[in-house]
């Protein structure tokens, strides 16, 4: 039995992992014939990462509620379907941004339980070039609201570094960005790569495609050690049904949604918001990290003309009662401004639980 090829796609809350992975799987099809498919995950109940890796035209199934680490049955019974039902040559897996220790939970696990099923690569994780300094450098000041304890663990952690969004970083950033990686995983392998034009991404297809297997040993450090740092974020996920009753400008809405978010906390607290709209004939994906914003994909028309869907997920600096509060205000705002109604299909609030991982293999 030929094996399926594994990729762990680690990283950071709002690193570009998702507009990674899509644009991966395109450039395996594109250029190496490869089919691709898409494990998401997230601790709410509906993800805008899913519906955007399905628009884009691949097979992809969510794990929500919880990490992998804590659902690794779910994962891999996910894998096995995917690989049952679609037969793709490359699976992608996407863990939530505020995962730990995703090495000794999940990608050791794979590579020594199910070496027969699955070819597990090394284990990549992305870091967010506009970002890291302020999140890495020992230079910075830390407060209450700093969260940098994940983010270099999750370095510790990895084979392989895929700097992303290096089209909006200068070559002294990066260059220093680089040396801060290199501080805490000297023998790291480096990528530098950006969305706007696919730099290196060759290089990467090369490392997926090859027959290089994960082999490091997992680090041996106890989750509840970073439990202060999740403690801090409020999860939001809203998912809506939007009916137009004239023309809707998505991207000026999705804008507006994303102001509105900024507005309301401050570049510090905002660790990653997502929207997405979509309908028959439209689509728009947009996020916000501190302040950057940025458009991940438009399709089709600017214009929602008929019935749709308004995906929201926050993952804020706040307290979820009042994270829940803003983000309805925000709605509130939205219906004011657009010729349209929206039906509240699922709304959840709230502070996830510490993970209890079901598998833990370290040295």
């Amino acid at each position: 039995m030929t094996s399926t090829r594994l990729l762990v796609l680690g990283g950071y809350l709002g690193a570009g992992k998702t507009t990674l992975a899509v644009n991966l799987a395109k450039s395996l099809k594109a250029k190496h014939d490869k089919s691709v498919a898409i494990i998401t995950n997230d601790q709410g109940d509906v993800l805008v990462d899913t519906e955007y890796s399905k628009d884009s035209g691949f097979d992809t199934r969510e794990i929500m509620g919880g990490c992998f680490c804590t659902n690794f049955d779910t994962f891999v019974s996910s894998a096995r379907t995917l690989v049952s039902t679609g037969k793709p040559d490359v699976i992608i897996a996407e863990p939530i941004g505020s995962s730990t220790n995703i090495m000794s939970t999940v990608v050791s696990p794979m590579r020594s339980l199910y070496p027969d099923e699955f070819s597990v690569a090394p284990f990549c994780v992305v870091v967010d070039c506009v970002r890291a300094l302020d999140i890495l450098s020992t230079k910075e000041n830390r407060d209450v609201d700093t969260v940098d304890l994940i983010p270099a663990h999750q370095i510790r952690d990895a084979e392989v570094i895929i700097l992303t969004k290096t089209d909006l970083a200068s070559k002294d950033t990066i260059a220093s960005v680089r040396e801060e990686i290199l501080k805490i995983l000297p023998e790291a392998r480096i990528y530098e790569t950006s969305s706007a034009d696919l730099r290196n991404i060759e290089s990467i297809m090369d490392l997926i495609i090859s027959d290089e297997i994960s082999t490091k040993a997992p680090i041996a450090e106890d989750n509840r050690g970073f439990a202060f740092e999740k403690a801090k974020l409020g999860w939001y996920s809203g998912t809506y049904t939007l009916k137009p009753t004239d023309d809707v400008d998505m991207y000026s809405l999705a804008t507006d949604l994303m102001k509105d978010v900024a507005r309301e906390y401050g570049p510090k607290s905002i660790v990653h918001v997502k929207v997405m709209i979509r309908s028959p004939e439209a689509a728009c994906k947009m996020s916000l990290v501190q302040e950057n914003m940025q458009v991940d994909g438009i399709f089709g028309s600017r214009y929602i003309k008929t019935e749709g869907k308004l995906v929201l997920n926050a993952r804020v600096i706040s307290p979820p009662k009042r994270l829940e509060e803003t983000m309805r205000g925000i709605i509130d705002n939205a219906l004011s401004k657009y010729p349209m109604t929206l039906d509240k299909e699922n709304e959840k609030c709230f502070m996830p639980k510490p993970e209890s991982p079901s598998h833990f293999f370290f040295e």
